[in-house]
């Protein structure tokens, strides 16, 4: 209960400071496109100085949003950490050394032709070009195809000169709370009035009820207990 009543102290104190919920606030942030480490670290700044200030807990961010890592640790095209910045996401990378840049240009050799061995395509030979070369004219392709599908994919994704590393890849997604868009039950809607009739806020209602300020509040406009609003 202590940890409830101070979470509801601090999600009140973070409303008044910023005028929106810490939920509200990383949607918000999401929706204008910001990067989701960016993210993460306005809200923990900001969180451990309302929680300062209110002699509060601070809830952690992992309460309010689900940020994703996946691990790579592979050779990749000198425009792929462009283009998964542009995707809305963030990833970490670092340029290899020349004897590391060989190791994995091994690795990433037997990984193409491990692709070839399974797809049988042209656009898997064209990662095999210098190794290729009798398996073309085996199938009955021409240099000129190859040749053509190489410097395409080189022009949208770029080579491998930069010896880039790609390490990790962040996205973020919004929390839900757990019944949110689930039907009311007439108990559930005679327990809410109760709990706002003794001076629960809205904060914490929707806590209780897993479900959004939103929802609580456009369900005690139907039940008459507030006036609407325009949002």
């Amino acid at each position: 209960m202590k940890k409830d009543s101070e979470r509801q102290q601090f999600e009140k104190a973070f409303q008044d400071r910023i005028g929106r919920s810490p939920a509200e606030f990383i949607q918000q942030k999401l929706a204008n496109g910001t990067e989701p480490k960016t993210i993460q670290y306005q809200y923990e700044m900001m969180a451990a100085e309302i929680a300062r200030q209110n002699s509060c807990a601070t809830p952690p961010f992992s309460l309010y949003a689900s940020l994703k890592k996946k691990a790579y640790h592979k050779l990749v095209r000198d425009r792929i950490p462009e283009i998964i910045e542009a995707s809305g996401k963030t990833c970490t990378w670092e340029t290899l050394s020349d004897e590391e840049y060989l190791q994995l240009l091994d690795e990433k050799l037997n990984e193409e032709l491990a692709e070839y061995q399974e797809s049988k395509s042209l656009e898997e030979l064209a990662d095999l070009l210098e190794v290729m070369g009798a398996v073309v004219a085996a199938r009955g392709w021409t240099w000129d195809e190859l040749t053509a599908l190489r410097k395409e994919k080189r022009r949208q994704r770029g080579g491998f000169a930069k010896k880039i590393l790609l390490k990790e890849v962040f996205s973020v997604s919004a929390v839900h709370p757990q019944n949110a868009g689930k039907p009311w039950s007439k108990a559930e809607e005679s327990l809410l009035l109760q709990e706002f009739r003794r001076g629960m806020d809205i904060p914490g209602l929707a806590q209780h009820h897993g479900r959004t300020e939103k929802a609580i509040r456009k369900r005690l406009e139907l039940l008459g207990e507030i006036e609407a609003c325009n949002e």
